[in-house]
């Protein structure tokens, strides 16, 4: 089950709208709607393979790496929304980070991460259109 938590919104009600509010506070949806990343939404989790993020419900990632990782095309992406990578190596270190093809870098010089167990390595990145999106240059070896 999910909880939907709304707060300061004033919201002007005609026939076409896709949710309806009650006056006890009842919200009752019409239509499909569809919710972007809040803010700051992040993602913290380890991360082997193949991973595509979901950039309609997160904004930011904190991943471990427990392997290496194809950073796979996501097709939630907003133009517009930028946020960052934070890349962890595990204790064993040493993995790679590839791309996929809508990842573009600058010169098409794709990512190096850190090597060192522990090395975290921060990637920004823009959705400057659909299926294109831009990485930053890496701020690597944080301690």
């Amino acid at each position: 089950m999910s909880t939907l938590k709304v707060r300061g919104i004033r919201h002007d009600l005609d026939t076409t709208d896709a949710i309806s509010i009650a006056s006890d506070g009842t919200v009752t949806f019409n239509n499909t709607i569809n919710a972007k990343a809040g803010a700051g939404a992040v993602e913290t989790a380890s991360k082997t393979g193949t991973v595509t993020p979901n950039m309609s419900l997160y904004q930011n990632y904190v991943w471990t790496l427990t392997g290496n990782l194809l950073l796979g095309n996501p097709t939630t992406e907003t133009v517009g929304q930028s946020g960052f990578f934070v890349f962890i190596q595990d204790c064993t270190g040493s993995r790679t980070l590839s791309l996929s093809s809508e990842y573009k870098t600058a010169g098409g010089a794709g990512i190096t991460l850190s090597a060192t167990a522990g090395a975290i390595d921060i990637v920004p990145y823009i959705v400057s259109a659909s299926g294109s999106i831009l990485l930053g240059t890496p701020q690597l070896a944080f301690a």
